[in-house]
């Protein structure tokens, strides 16, 4: 292929490719040999990182620009409007060319990084970012859908499973309890800070509705994650996360183990062992 193609042109103001445009076709010259996807393919993909780490002022080099930790974050924030389909296939184009120019080390960090994640819990200032998105939803609906969202799973620590399975029969006296049916029954008290969105919720569903999601119709495996991609929040919003957040708050207060085992309705502690990294104190 040629150095430079004339075909390709992104749609970026003719300054912002100019200065990035030589470093592109360089990669691309160099990857492509070694990646299962074409040229055409790599373009969009690469372009659009490039352009993300000029504009945030950080050296365009490969081991800057392919980081595994700068691509995860421009996936997480810089796509954030992408649905998950369109965000999974960049990043899995993106591992590709990091892992052809870094080598093995850049496919390491990537496996090591996918099991962080997951268990990373929300820092203060991402939760300030999840709340204010969830009042700020369009109808009443949908935020008293996105406050119970959060709610269950920062209050609560269901599953994603287990939010999609909630009804508002299943909630306690004044939000402050939740009941989970099904091979993991248990009863789990609500963290404070949160009850008023379970109760608010509650209050706003007619009868015995969904807490998420008043017309779905239950088992629909991918429900929160439609829900959050049509104006999704700044922050990548995960049930695992939620989840991994919750836990670390009663390890961080000193829930006895005995006990949150039991209202996390976890049957091993392996659960508790990927967050404990990430615990204070």
């Amino acid at each position: 292929m040629n150095d430079k193609p004339s075909a390709y042109r992104p749609n970026l103001p003719a300054e912002d490719w100019a200065a990035i445009e030589d470093y592109v076709h360089s990669v691309i010259v160099r990857a492509e040999p070694l990646v299962t996807y074409s040229a055409r393919e790599l373009y969009p993909a690469v372009t659009r990182l490039v352009h993300f780490t000029r504009s945030a002022y950080a050296p365009i080099e490969d081991r800057v620009v392919f980081d595994p930790i700068h691509i995860g974050r421009f996936v997480n924030h810089h796509l954030a409007t992408y649905n998950r389909a369109s965000r999974n296939t960049i990043r899995a184009r993106l591992r590709r060319v990091s892992e052809a120019l870094l080598g093995e080390d850049a496919a390491g960090k990537f496996k090591a990084l996918g099991k962080a994640e997951a268990s990373r819990p929300y820092t203060s200032a991402e939760l300030a970012v999840l709340d204010a998105w969830a009042w700020q939803q369009r109808t009443m609906e949908r935020r008293t859908s996105a406050g119970a969202l959060l709610a269950l799973g920062l209050g609560a620590g269901l599953t994603g499973a287990e939010i999609i399975a909630a009804r508002s029969a299943d909630v306690g006296a004044l939000g402050t309890s939740i009941t989970v049916r099904g091979a993991s029954a248990r009863v789990v008290p609500v963290v404070p800070d949160w009850a008023h969105r379970i109760q608010e919720r509650r209050d706003f569903l007619p009868g015995e509705g969904w807490m998420f999601r008043a017309q779905q119709r239950g088992s629909n495996i991918n429900l929160i994650t439609d829900f959050v991609s049509h104006g999704g929040p700044a922050v990548q919003l995960q049930a695992r996360r939620m989840r991994a957040t919750w836990l670390a708050h009663h390890l961080e207060t000193g829930t006895p183990l005995k006990r949150l085992r039991r209202i996390a309705g976890l049957h091993s502690a392996e659960a508790l062992d990927r967050v404990l990294p990430f615990v204070e104190g």
